[in-house]
């Protein structure tokens, strides 16, 4: 049975080398990490484009440790620790398996770590106000049994489904130099939904008798093809109807592997705005 200190040495080394390569003091310091560009990893990975960088590394952080993108870059952080360990002539040696899964879960947690503060600077409200909503109009209708009570339900699920790690974030802009817009940053892993969340959204302004109307009055929300790409990961374990078709067809099968797709189905129909 290996001895705890031979574990403890290991671990304590690794973490020490990502400090190093990446340029933090402790695990918090990585949620501030900006992630590889879209372009960058679809470059390397479909276009024969260039290989991360080793000098300054940076991570792929909507995917896991699997990604090619990824991969490449804990292969080499995996050959530096084991230079390191023969120039120190460590008397503690591990095989590469060893010291790679210890590399995979330290990223894992490290990315954990940065997914879990995203949301919390951008789409957090949001999810909760939209959840509220339609909380009270499902509540508020199921007493009725209105003809339209499936539609909110179907809302509601959808919104439940995705979670807050589903919610596309905004960035203010001018719009015709007048008026102040919020521009709906695109989520291209996600199936267009817009209309759908048009409609919760709206639902709150008109309903005054259900919601309260204090606080300032909430800036016009654009979708437009034109807007900025989000840089959130993509959410894992929806339901194959909630991605985008094109984009899962553009992964290659070791993502849509990681993506855990769930095989429960989910129904869809198209809803009109009353």
């Amino acid at each position: 049975m290996e001895p705890n200190y031979h574990c403890d040495f290991i671990l304590a080394e690794v973490h020490r080398l990502f400090k190093e390569k990446l340029g933090i003091v402790q695990d918090i310091d990585f949620i501030t990490h900006a992630p590889a560009s879209t372009a960058d990893v679809h470059a390397y990975e479909y276009e024969d484009g260039p290989s991360p960088h080793t000098d300054k590394i940076v991570f792929d952080l909507a995917w896991n440790y699997l990604s090619p993108w990824n991969t490449f870059l804990l292969s080499f952080l995996l050959r530096e620790f084991q230079l390191h360990c023969a120039s120190e002539a460590w008397p503690i040696r591990k095989e590469d398996d060893y010291v790679e899964e210890i590399l995979q879960e330290r990223y894992k947690r490290l990315r954990t770590l940065w997914r879990n503060a995203q949301p919390k600077l951008t789409t957090k409200g949001k999810y909760h106000r939209r959840k509220t909503v339609l909380d009270r109009i499902v509540a508020m209708k199921s007493e009725t049994s209105d003809d339209d009570l499936g539609s909110w339900k179907l809302l509601q699920r959808l919104i439940n489904t995705l979670g807050e790690h589903g919610m596309s974030s905004e960035e203010s802009s001018v719009e015709n130099g007048i008026e102040n817009v919020l521009r709906v940053k695109k989520l291209e892993w996600q199936r267009n939904i817009d209309k759908e969340l048009e409609i919760v959204d709206l639902q709150r302004v008109l309903d005054k008798d259900i919601f309260c109307s204090q606080g300032s009055k909430p800036l016009p929300r654009k979708c437009a093809p034109d807007n900025p790409i989000s840089s959130q990961v993509p959410v894992v374990g929806l339901p194959m109807a909630l991605y985008d078709d094109t984009w899962i067809l553009q992964l290659m099968e070791r993502r849509r592997e990681s993506l855990e797709i769930s095989k429960a189905p989910f129904p869809w129909m198209k809803l009109v705005a009353t």
